[in-house]
């Protein structure tokens, strides 16, 4: 009697231990990467407040519950001396700051998006009032590699 107990209970502690495993697998998709659109106003200048923006979208949704949106800011060949700016949720995936430049010349933005499990840092350049020639060479060399993914700014799971 008791070994069909314990056969019994061995049984059903099987049962359960199998089907908690194949409870779970349903959780470990990859999550669509969350995009980040970073908007800059075609002429940015000097001495006058500027808005920068985001759009964030995760497939066709609109992403409204970002944990953290930071633009970084620096000239080129500053990073050192960057600016992390905390952005303001608006509306329809929107997170903007506003920013006033003292300096011409090349600069960069890179966002820090922590949204929906992801973390994902895309970077852009831009011009800020006139800008030398060597910037604007280098606007242009670097304007092909920004539409190609890139180490740097990727995304990765947290």
């Amino acid at each position: 009697m008791k070994k069909l107990l314990l056969s019994k209970f061995v049984l059903i502690a099987t049962l359960l231990l199998l089907s908690a495993c194949t409870g779970s697998q349903t959780n470990d998709e990859v999550p669509k990467i969350v995009d980040v659109e970073i908007m800059i106003p075609g002429k940015i200048s000097l001495n006058k407040e500027s808005e920068l923006s985001v759009k964030l979208t995760q497939g066709s949704d609109i992403v409204d519950d970002a944990d953290e949106v930071q633009f970084e800011i620096w000239k080129a060949n500053s990073k050192e001396d960057s600016e992390m700016i905390e952005a303001k949720h608006e509306k329809g995936g929107i997170y903007s700051i506003q920013k006033t430049f003292k300096e011409d010349g090349l600069y960069y933005v890179q966002t820090h998006v922590t949204a929906r499990s992801l973390h994902v840092m895309p970077k852009k350049q831009f011009i800020v009032g006139t800008a030398t020639e060597e910037e604007l060479k280098e606007l242009e060399k670097n304007s092909n590699k920004q539409d190609a993914p890139s180490d740097q700014g990727g995304s990765h799971h947290h």
